[in-house]
């Protein structure tokens, strides 16, 4: 992290990070808090460590970690935030489809799995995450057991509901051959198809038009993907704000990202749903703009 950023987020975090004077010691400073913090969440190694690399009691070193974790969590909202206007919307679909060629598309949906430090009746965690084409996630949902399948954690996520209710998304929305369609997240086949949610089509019936439809959709749900790597190749609770203040990102040397997952095939129907319509609308479209 270059010592600009470091210093922007010091500066963010000094509302809730108050060392208190004492007649005793004089306080820890906020900047020296901040940087065992991350050294910490960099490295993970244990706290007597942390403590003898910047010269304090093994104990202040635990608290102030704690303390800072706690700081960074009431920054969320600063850092993981959707869009909340049209302009926001606009610019995100329009970064997307610059990128990609996808139109509509306002994020990726996918989860990953990210084993923890927990009670034994939640040894592992599952994370599902939608994210913009800057890299950054716009909403999660986190602490499901880590048996559980990405398409059931979704369902049960308060995203789903709010995108199923129309309240996740300013209401934007374009005719595309005759078909209005609204804003859209790009996901993997292992999801459901819906008005709001784009999925490929099976690779058995994948040609032509719609193979350059599965093509488009893929270059849009990979940034999901680049972020999950860079999430889990960084600090996990400062991915955003890296993202936010452009820090170069080192690719590490092994493979972090999941494997796709593989689901169920999707029977065609001779009388097509809503969000059938859709996606063949935005076949034709793609496949027009070829």
């Amino acid at each position: 992290m270059p010592k600009e950023t470091f210093n922007i987020l010091c500066d963010q975090l000094h509302p809730y990070i108050k060392p208190q004077t004492t007649n005793m010691l004089d306080p820890v400073p906020l900047e020296k808090r901040v940087a065992v913090t991350i050294y910490k969440l960099a490295s993970n190694v244990e706290f007597h460590d942390v403590a003898n690399l910047f010269g304090i009691g093994t104990s202040t070193a635990c608290n102030i970690f704690w303390e800072v974790c706690e700081a960074l969590s009431n920054l969320r909202r600063v850092f993981v935030k959707r869009p909340t206007t049209v302009p926001e919307v606009q610019a995100i679909i329009t970064g997307f489809e610059r990128k990609t060629g996808f139109p509509l598309c306002a994020g990726a949906l996918d989860g990953t799995h990210i084993p923890i430090i927990a009670p034994s009746s939640y040894p592992t965690t599952t994370i599902t995450e939608k994210d913009d084409h800057t890299y950054s996630f716009l909403d999660f949902d986190v602490g499901w057991p880590g048996k559980c399948h990405d398409a059931y954690v979704f369902e049960c996520s308060r995203l789903c509901r709010k995108l199923e209710d129309g309240t996740f998304f300013p209401p934007v929305s374009r005719n595309i051959q005759g078909v209005d369609i609204p804003v859209l997240i790009v996901a993997d086949s292992a999801d459901s198809l819906t008005s709001n949610i784009m999925k490929p089509f099976p690779e058995g019936i994948a040609r032509g038009p719609r193979a350059a439809y599965n093509a488009s959709l893929s270059r849009a749900r990979i940034h999901v993907e680049h972020a999950f790597g860079r999430l889990k190749g960084r600090w996990r609770l400062l991915h955003n704000f890296c993202e936010m203040q452009k820090v170069a990102y080192q690719e590490p040397l092994e493979d972090v990202l999941d494997q796709p997952e593989a689901g169920p095939e999707q029977q065609i129907f001779s009388a097509l749903s809503p969000a059938e319509h859709i996606r063949e609308a935005l076949v034709a479209h793609i496949n027009s703009n070829q």
